[in-house]
């Protein structure tokens, strides 16, 4: 990135937990079956100081409904129907533990707020949240980053649609516990982001306690150039965080040159659009024409001293105004420096006639319905207004190739009010000893702790905490009693039925399901057989344990095997014993006892 030097960069990284949600007993896994749709509207109200948060007044404009989606793992208190329950306490020491290990200062008191949120995200209009730790610091190659503070919060709703008039989200990811960790902007560009986004998310998986997935863990980006801060919300990937960041800088340095230029000659309250409707009753512009068979009317108009900026080599003003109104359901905008195109070139010089620009004048073309174009109208004044004022302060969101968009003003300190349905948890001495033998150690030591525990080999234990499944891999190790059969489902069956199904299967959705195995009489060392064919071939858990091949041979049945090898083929030994029953036998059956047999017989 160019001018390094003024840049500020600051993460959000957010690390969902797995377990039970932060303020019921629901589970944070959902088979993702829809079974209760229920809509709500959301009303602004002011925050403890009395003001209304700037953020919130903005959603409160765009008069949406809110469709919500239910599934298994969602209750009343997810509908807003019930009051909170106390908060999860496994949650909370581990917000504490992970606070510990960033060097952070533990509050005395976890007192919940609630942070107003009405984009539809939460059914309540708003966000419980608390600070836990403040004031610590991760290590990079390029120094201390430091830890400004350490969240527990409650997820929010995942978004499934944003349709004109409604959107619509589903409740399976409500709930589920947090933990934001924010950093100071001691980021001096993208590589070292990179490299403190892979250092907290290593925690996360190193702990264990991170939800497997694609959203468990994700960044929002903090970016400033001297114009104000830019939050790009819901960086997913690790890998977009350099392009995001690019796209910014290029974004502000941009808008830094081309301001002085259009300041002197910009007029807001020339921005009136007029309804030119009539002029495009036969146009050719496939766009317009649906426009206009849904009901919306066509208007223009005058952009003043903004020619040539609007989509000009490096000057893309256009695509500032049109996320505004795509914001609004009004898709984009048609301006002059891309006309004629789109199907419109006749109505090109009656328009000019209607708005009179100057020479430097640019227009800019709009389908919306009638009543959404005074709101419009106001928020594209106040936004190039505040762009040519360099006021780049917003929320911005990232699309797949890096690209990022205008989402809504940044919120303030006026979206904050007490939670008093969640009481005050205090945090004594006992809770933070508890918490300190929780603490995740650093990879050496998980490495060691687990060969060293489960008599598992290094590169198994290194790929199980990499893959953040060390949880799941100690509860698989406690159901079956055998570690290296549990490496060998986590580390190579997973990825083969995640392979063969491209299924959302998730490392504790797999250890369940041995579990089930296990409890309807399939033996440990016919799991691997039966889960294959339980994800791949969907053979319900029942029929699992009456298929002949998944039926153990008896002590007498593997004896006589045994004797058989042993007289037919006088090669036989310790080593190949396992390969030659199962060449002979397609059953299941428990290698310990085949080995006890064989030496046995071998004595006689």
């Amino acid at each position: 990135m160019s001018n390094e030097v003024k840049q500020k960069i600051g993460l959000e990284v957010h690390i969902q937990l797995q377990g039970k949600k932060l303020f019921c007993t629901c589970a944070t896994e959902s088979s993702y079956e829809l079974e209760k749709v229920v809509e709500r509207n959301l009303r602004l109200s002011s925050g403890e100081t009395g003001k209304f948060d700037q953020a919130a007044m903005y959603e409160t404009q765009r008069s949406r409904g809110f469709i919500y989606h239910l599934h298994g793992n969602n209750c009343l208190v997810d509908v807003d129907e019930e009051p909170p329950h106390n908060v999860n306490s496994n949650a909370l020491k581990r917000s504490i533990a992970l606070s510990m290990s960033l060097n952070c200062s533990i509050v005395d008191y976890a007192t919940f707020m609630r942070k107003i949120v009405i984009d539809g995200s939460n059914t309540t209009g708003f966000q419980r949240t608390a600070i836990i730790g403040f004031g610590g610091s991760v290590e990079t190659s390029r120094g201390k980053v430091r830890i400004s503070t350490v969240c527990l919060e409650e997820d929010a709703a995942r978004k499934l649609s944003d349709n004109v008039g409604a959107a619509t989200y589903s409740l399976e990811r409500l709930g589920v516990p947090l933990v934001e960790i924010s950093t100071e902007p001691d980021i001096v560009n993208a590589a070292h982001a990179i490299e403190t986004a892979e250092k907290i998310g290593k925690l996360a998986l190193l702990s264990g306690w991170a939800r497997k997935g694609a959203e468990a863990i994700r960044q929002d980006v903090n970016f400033s150039s001297g114009f104000g801060r830019v939050e790009i919300k819901g960086v997913q990937k690790i890998s977009l965080i350099e392009s995001c960041l690019n796209y910014e800088s290029r974004r502000h340095s941009t808008l830094a040159e081309i301001s002085p230029k259009i300041k002197s000659g910009f007029n807001p309250e020339r921005i009136q659009f007029i309804d030119v409707t009539e002029i495009f009753k036969d146009t050719k512009s496939k766009v317009i024409l649906s426009g206009l068979h849904s009901g919306s009317k066509v208007y223009a108009t005058v952009l003043t001293a903004m020619k040539g900026y609007l989509k000009n080599g490096n000057y893309r003003l256009g695509a500032e105004i049109a996320d505004v109104t795509r914001l609004y359901g009004a898709g984009g905008i048609m301006h002059s420096d891309e006309l004629p195109g789109y199907g419109v070139e006749k109505e090109i010089a009656p328009i000019i006639s209607i708005l009179k620009p100057n020479k430097d004048d640019a227009f800019a073309i709009l389908v919306c319905g009638e009543e959404k174009i005074q709101v419009i109208t106001k928020e594209i004044r106040s936004r190039i207004s505040r762009i040519l004022n360099l006021d780049l302060s917003e929320t911005r969101f990232v699309d797949d190739n890096g690209s990022t968009h205008y989402l809504r003003p940044l919120p303030g300190r006026e979206r904050m009010y007490p939670e008093t349905d969640v009481a005050v948890v205090p945090i004594g001495n006992d809770i933070l000893e508890q918490c300190k033998k929780i603490i995740p150690k650093d990879e050496e030591e998980m490495v060691a702790s687990l060969t060293e525990a489960y008599a598992i080999s290094r590169q198994d234990a290194a790929s199980i905490i990499n893959k953040g499944l060390t949880g799941s891999f100690e509860k698989l190790a406690e159901l079956t009693g055998d570690a290296r059969l549990s490496s060998r489902i986590l580390n190579q069956l997973f990825h083969e039925i995640l392979k063969k199904t491209s299924s959302r299967v998730l490392p504790d959705v797999l250890v369940d399901a041995a579990e089930t195995c296990l409890s309807v009489g399939i033996v440990p060392s016919g799991l691997e057989k039966a889960l294959l064919r339980h994800f791949v071939d969907g053979v319900s858990f029942i029929n699992l344990s009456l298929m002949p091949d998944l039926q153990t041979l008896s002590h007498d049945e593997l004896e006589k095997i045994i004797k058989d090898l042993i007289r037919d083929e006088n090669s036989v030994t310790m080593a190949n014993l396992i390969p030659r029953i199962k060449a002979r036998e397609n059953r299941i059956f428990d290698p310990k006892d085949a080995i006890n047999i064989f030496k046995e017989l071998s004595q006689k």
